[in-house]
């Protein structure tokens, strides 16, 4: 049996950009309401100094593959 998060919880798991700066550089998922989601996120310095996190989330879809 596959890992499934309990509704509203997700995880992110540093990605390898593998040279390619426009990657995530976190992926994981997320289950929001009972709907699984793919999670992109990016780490970048903001005009201040601070850290922004930008997030991105897409419908999973339905398949085998987990």
């Amino acid at each position: 049996m596959a890992f499934e998060h309990k509704d509203n919880t997700g995880s992110l798991f540093k990605n390898d950009k593998e040279g390619n700066d426009k990657r995530p550089d976190f992926t994981g998922s997320a289950k929001i309401d009972g709907v699984v989601y793919k999670v992109a996120s990016w780490v970048n310095n903001a005009p201040d100094d601070s850290i922004r996190i930008s997030l991105k989330f897409d419908k999973k879809e339905e398949s085998s593959e987990i």
